[in-house]
């Protein structure tokens, strides 16, 4: 018989793998059907207390309730996440129960594989939150789950894989190895333990192409859930490893791979690495590791980061801002020239809105204006989740806030940190749940002493305060408008 075709037999046949839980089998059985109740998964889900808990922390995570909302009952937490997210909750923990019991090959280190995946698991929740995908558990649990292929092989057949674990080779040596040996790699091999567990199809996706190996160089896939894993592994790579030796070489073309297939920049993916091992302690609690199991392991950039790499960063952070700038004073150069033909308030609003976006690096923008008398309501906005604000929210001058105070006192205001005593006063409950974002800036719309709007900008995905140069640039560009409005009032 084909060696790849007995791997696959012995996989889809073997007792010597464990079934799933039987409560990954209920909760996904009852997931699918539409008339099933929030409250009839939550009873089952309270059988566990391990997975209540979970779902309850995931709930009440920022991405999930936003600030100072809190979850307290399983059946809230089910009815906020969704049928499609809590079925990734569930087979993610189950998942984890379950594959602690795979520990027959001594040579294979299950510690290092599972931190590994929990990495690649928190840089694929990271990239998601960044790239907007409609389902970030959904990724962390592909990036938990993507190695599950050299975990069932370790077990099924040791003594051939030892053959392939004996060498440090990286990605893409290691499957080329696995070939060799095994007729077959770990990614499909993944892809039939991930079938014979009923995993969503997203993940059985994730799982097989992981390494895009059948793509060519930076080609985007057609599911963005496997340049995320696949870019999440690259970065979980680059924090636990043993050789330092082409480590600067891998972080140059993780940042490209990043950029080709994601659109995220190297700033980003900088600050998304640097936050990696931060992240990755967080969640070692949840699976049962002490904090000194990582340590050996644990690499940040900074532990071996060479002059050169220095100098690289260096001159690609200068490269980033320069090229900011000179977008920033294209975008305004334009807006200028545009603002000669305008005749309106609202294209002049409008106009103005659309080039500080496109000008200036948001992810989010809203324009407020009074619509009532004791009432602001958002007119216009570009980016993260403006379309629905601008449909459906308002805000009463009376409750106060810092985009309130901004109309009303003609003040600037930045907000740095809405959790810091330091801006409990300055903050409304009912601005934090409109933006879900502890971070955000107010600039002032007005002509002579006459208030028309308030500017509100946020890096709504990243929660990152705003830089003051870059609110200074929006400065610039709302005096433009004002020279307009005033010729135009």
């Amino acid at each position: 018989m084909d060696l790849k075709v007995k791997i696959r037999t012995m996989v889809e046949t073997t007792s010597d793998l464990p079934a799933m839980p039987q409560i990954w089998l209920k909760i996904r059985e009852m997931t699918q059907h539409l008339n099933i109740s929030a409250p009839s998964i939550a009873k089952e889900i309270l059988k566990d207390q391990g997975m209540t808990t979970r779902i309850l922390k995931i709930a009440n995570s920022a991405t999930y309730a936003g600030y100072n909302q809190k979850i307290t009952t399983v059946t809230n937490a089910i009815v906020l996440l969704g049928f499609n997210e809590v079925r990734n909750v569930v087979v993610g923990y189950a998942v984890y129960e379950m594959l602690k019991k795979l520990k027959k090959n001594k040579q294979f280190n299950f510690k290092e594989f599972w931190l590994h995946s929990l990495a690649a698991a928190v840089a694929a929740r990271m990239l998601a939150e960044n790239v907007q995908y409609k389902n970030i558990e959904e990724a962390f649990v592909a990036g938990l789950l993507h190695d599950v292929g050299k975990l069932a092989i370790s077990q099924l057949m040791p003594k051939e894989y030892d053959k392939v674990l004996v060498h440090n080779l990286c990605s893409q040596e290691n499957i080329n190895r696995e070939e060799e040996i095994l007729h077959v790699n770990h990614q499909e091999i993944g892809e039939w333990v991930a079938k014979r567990w009923h995993f969503p199809e997203v993940l059985i996706l994730a799982i097989r192409k992981h390494h895009r190996s059948e793509l060519n160089g930076r080609q985007k896939s057609r599911y963005r859930i496997i340049d995320i894993v696949a870019v999440a592994n690259e970065m979980a790579h680059l924090i636990f490893s043993k050789e330092s030796g082409n480590r600067n070489k891998a972080a140059l073309d993780c940042q490209a791979n990043a950029l080709s297939l994601l659109s995220i920049s190297k700033e980003r993916w900088s600050h998304i690495v640097r936050n990696m091992a931060a992240n990755v302690r967080k969640q070692i609690r949840e699976y049962n590791l002490n904090e000194s199991d990582i340590e050996a392991l644990l690499r940040t950039l900074e532990d071996d980061e060479t002059e050169n790499l220095q100098n690289e960063k260096l001159y690609q952070e200068m490269n980033q801002e320069l090229q900011e700038k000179v977008q920033e004073l294209s975008v305004l150069n334009n807006f200028s020239t545009a603002l000669l033909e305008v005749e309106s308030l609202a294209e002049v609003q409008n106009l103005l809105l659309e080039n500080i976006f496109r000008g200036v690096a948001f992810s989010r923008i809203l324009l407020f204006t009074p619509v009532k008398k004791n009432q602001l309501q958002p007119v216009a906005g570009f980016g993260a989740d403006a379309e629905d604000i601008v449909e459906n929210a308002s805000l009463k001058i009376s409750q106060g806030g810092a985009i309130i105070r901004c109309f009303t006192e003609r003040q600037l205001v930045n907000v740095l940190n809405a959790g810091s005593p330091l801006f409990k006063d300055m903050v409304s409950q009912q601005e934090l749940n409109l933006l879900r974002c502890p971070a955000f800036a107010c600039i002032p719309l007005f002509v002579k002493d006459k208030s028309l709007g308030a500017i509100v900008v946020d890096n709504h995905v990243s929660a990152e305060p705003v830089q003051d140069q870059r609110l200074d640039t929006v400065v610039t560009f709302c005096n433009q408008a004002s020279l307009v409005l005033k010729r135009l009032a």
